[in-house]
């Protein structure tokens, strides 16, 4: 097991359940796992749980990996979220799993500080090991940050009306929506001026059948390419598509 793979974790799943219901975001809000969600939005009901394959295509080469988020159980102030990451086919000894005790404060968090409030207690199992409490520098590599998403620029959004999708999980009637968005960064290269372009679509189908955020499948293809100011040619851009499928499902 590589020793980066618990810090993959929560990037992995956040390619798993892409961009949803941007609009519906209140202005000043923090994005939570997937960009446009606000932990407001989530359910975490006990006994909910979802699976996806992912599979990301970058610079012609395909990777294909698990990711999975169940509530597995719940108290009277707390309850308990399991995270998962593995390989593709899935290999006990290349799973991650990441269990952590929340209170309901959650839903209302802020900032990485407020989660950092409302985490009870956090347990690790790399591979085939024991659950086990990690250490204060492995949290502190885990960054909290990265439970939060921010793109600068502005998002369009397309309905496109609704179709039946057909997954390993089932067949679900989805709304199928549009995004897309870009952004420009200007960049000093040792003096040289220089313009980053990002742009991002993405194909969203959502059921209200599925828990957490009713994500069924999602295609997001993203380009960009950084320019040099005083350049009037455009450079060839970097292109990465990322799909995802639900394979299975829970609702409680």
């Amino acid at each position: 097991m590589r020793k980066t793979a618990f810090f993959t974790v929560v990037p992995v799943l956040a390619c798993a359940v892409i961009l949803i219901a941007a609009s519906a975001l209140p202005a000043g809000d923090i994005d939570f796992l997937i960009p446009g969600v606000s932990l407001e939005t989530v359910s975490f009901e006990p006994g909910s749980s979802v699976q996806y394959l992912i599979i990301s295509e970058a610079y012609g080469v395909l990777d294909t990996t698990m990711a999975g988020l169940g509530v597995i159980e719940s108290e009277k102030d707390s309850f308990l979220l399991e995270i998962v990451s593995s390989s593709w086919p899935v290999m006990s000894s290349e799973t991650v799993a990441v269990r952590l005790w929340l209170s309901p404060d959650i839903i209302s968090a802020g900032s990485a500080e407020d989660v950092r409030a409302s985490i009870r207690s956090i347990i690790v199992r790399m591979g085939e090991d024991d659950f086990r409490e990690p250490s204060a520098e492995e949290i502190e590599d885990f960054g909290l940050e990265r439970l939060f998403l921010s793109f600068d620029g502005e998002t369009e959004r397309r309905e496109l009306g609704e179709e039946t999708v057909e997954t390993p999980a089932g067949d679900y009637l989805c709304s199928l929506a549009e995004f897309y968005r870009s952004s420009d960064e200007m960049l000093d290269l040792g003096g040289v001026k220089a313009v980053r372009h990002e742009e991002e679509t993405s194909r969203l189908l959502v059921s209200d059948d599925v828990p957490f955020w009713g994500l069924v499948r999602s295609r997001v293809e993203t380009s960009s390419h950084t320019r040099l100011e005083s350049s009037r040619r455009k450079p060839r851009p970097k292109v990465t598509i990322t799909e995802s499928v639900l394979i299975s499902c829970t609702k409680r």
